[in-house]
């Protein structure tokens, strides 16, 4: 199965930075990195950077590279040097000299490039709904029997839906939380949870057949089917928004409280508000309300500064509602924490 890899361009010899943030290097950059099995980008701009979501500027990438990035490789060789004051990352590949990488993807060696984030950590996100419309999600086709009148079904069962038209491998799901605007109070829409894989073995006009060829977590009658997606190619770069972005953290996978690096989030951000795939948000934490005593002894309730903990990485953006990943935290990250543009740094 291919993986989803998320990958970095590679532009080299433009004249200009795509960006105009003036970037600090760390003390410690190294002028010379070989790529190694394991590597992310976002780690290895980490090496060069103490803002790793700069990295467009160090890789001198345009507009265009971003949306359409190149690749590199476990053993591929990057070289720091500078153009016009400004350091700049290029690519040296087997003694050669630094070369332009092509655009053209290497699809046998898909698995091997280096991806721009944890690709693990997301890839079960990107080939689920996760959310969905309410109304469209109850008139979806559903399972409505299964062996020996049971109501949970496990792999292998053969189970019997209505509604189905089409075959081929479909994804069971069942109606989770609904996603509120903690502002507006908007229905931003409905947090499906995953139950497992079905393949249709025969269409029949009122009821079709289907056995189960993967259990995640729990499948019943009444549960909904949703055509599995085609598997994509995810290719992205993190960069800042284009337009200020200024949201709230409305919910963390699982439920987990105190979300930290690696965790997936969902804020009330989406397409409607010009987010795409790649948007890199600051995470602010609101100060606390601390009482104080003047020096007239009364007591007095002021508010904490808030505190920037994180940094989160946006890869799957809805209509109302975007998915990150955490990557950078200092603090446990909570439903309700702000997300924003990220200030210079």
């Amino acid at each position: 199965m291919r993986k989803s890899i998320i990958s970095l361009a590679l532009s080299l010899g433009l004249a200009l930075p795509a960006f105009s943030d003036t970037l600090t290097l760390k003390a410690d950059a190294p002028t010379r990195y070989t790529v190694v099995k394991g590597d992310t980008l976002w780690g290895i701009s980490g090496r060069y950077l103490k803002t790793p979501w700069k990295w467009p500027s160090l890789w001198r990438m345009n507009k265009n590279e971003v949306k359409n990035p190149h690749w590199i490789y476990p053993g591929d060789v990057l070289v720091l040097s500078y153009v016009n004051g400004q350091p700049q990352l290029s690519l040296e590949k087997g003694g050669q000299g630094e070369v332009r990488l092509s655009p053209q993807v290497r699809m046998a060696d898909m698995d091997q490039a280096i991806s721009s984030i944890p690709a693990k950590a997301i890839e079960p996100f990107l080939r689920r709904p996760l959310v969905v419309n309410e109304e469209e999600f109850s008139l979806s086709p559903r399972l409505i029997a299964g062996p020996e009148q049971r109501i949970a079904f496990g792999t292998g069962d053969r189970v019997y839906a209505s509604g189905i038209q089409e075959a081929g491998n479909w994804q069971v799901y069942r109606t989770g939380k609904p996603l509120i605007d903690p502002d507006t109070k908007e229905n931003l829409g409905y947090e499906v949870m995953y139950g497992g894989d079905v393949q249709v073995d025969k269409l029949g006009r009122d009821v079709q057949s289907l056995h189960i060829t993967s259990v995640a977590g729990e499948i019943l009658v009444d549960d909904r089917l949703i055509k599995a997606p085609k598997e994509q190619f995810v290719s992205y770069v993190p960069h800042s928004p284009d337009s200020p972005i200024h949201g709230q953290i409305i919910s963390v996978y699982d439920g987990v409280d105190g979300a930290a690096q690696y965790s997936n989030i969902v804020i009330n951000r989406g397409r409607r508000e010009q987010m795409e795939s790649g948007d890199v948000l600051s995470i602010y934490k609101n100060g606390k309300p601390l009482t104080i005593v003047n020096a007239d002894g009364k007591k007095q309730t002021v508010q904490l500064p808030g505190e920037t903990v994180g940094k989160v990485f946006i890869y799957r953006v809805f209509d109302k509602v975007s998915y990150g990943l955490i990557m950078e935290s200092s603090d446990s990250v909570s439903v309700g924490d702000v997300v924003a543009t990220p200030e210079s740094e």
